[in-house]
C-alpha cells in the first residue's frame, strides 16, 4: 500500500471489509438471494475447482443451495488486507472460517469451522460508487468432514439448467 496517506488507507479497507462483510451477512441470513448483485455482470465466484461465471450462474448456485433445505452457516472474516490497484481497482485478501449446520439453532454439541480458507478478491468502484466483486476466489486450506456445498456441487447441474430452476442434487 505504498503511496497511500492513512485516511485513504482506512477509508478503503473500510470499503472493502463493508462489501465482503456485507456479502456473507447476505448468504448467511438471506440465503444468498440477492448475492449475485454483489458481483459485475460477468464476475467470477470459485470455491476450490468449482466456479461460478457471471450474475446468472452465482444466482442459480443459490438457487440450487436454497434447494438444498434449511442450513444454518455463519462466514466470518479475519486478517482482512486491501490494496489499491488504480482509482478504481482494488484488491482484498483474508481469511474466511465457515460453520455450518443442517436445521435451526440452536446446535449442541461441539462444531467445529467446516471450512477455513484464504480469500482473494479484485474489486471494481461502479459508475454508481459502488464496490463490486470482479473475481472472488476462496481457497480451501482446512475442510472438515462436513464438506461445503460450494465444493461439494457438481457444477455441471448449473451448466445444464442454463441458470434456471434446478433439481435437487443426490
Amino acid at each position: 500500500m505504498q503511496g497511500m496517506n492513512d485516511s485513504e488507507d482506512a477509508a478503503l479497507w473500510y470499503a472493502l471489509y463493508r462489501l465482503e462483510t456485507s456479502y456473507w451477512f447476505e448468504v448467511d441470513f438471506n440465503a444468498g438471494c440477492n448475492a449475485h448483485e454483489f458481483y459485475v455482470d460477468d464476475g467470477l465466484f470459485a470455491v476450490g475447482d468449482n466456479r461460478f461465471q457471471g450474475q446468472d450462474r452465482i444466482r442459480a448456485f443459490y438457487v440450487w443451495r436454497q434447494q438444498r433445505g434449511h442450513t444454518t452457516t455463519r462466514h466470518l472474516i479475519s486478517n482482512l488486507q486491501v490494496a489499491r490497484n488504480g482509482e478504481r481497482r482494488a484488491q482484498l485478501t483474508g481469511v474466511l472460517s465457515l460453520y455450518r449446520a443442517d436445521g435451526r439453532p440452536p446446535f449442541h454439541g461441539e462444531r467445529p469451522p467446516m471450512l477455513v480458507a484464504d480469500l482473494h478478491a479484485d474489486c471494481v468502484l461502479g459508475e454508481d460508487n459502488t464496490w463490486r466483486y470482479q473475481s472472488h476466489v476462496v481457497k480451501p486450506i482446512f475442510v472438515g468432514s462436513d464438506i461445503p456445498l460450494s465444493i461439494s456441487i457438481d457444477t455441471q447441474i448449473l451448466a445444464e439448467s442454463g441458470g434456471g430452476e434446478l433439481r435437487k442434487q443426490s
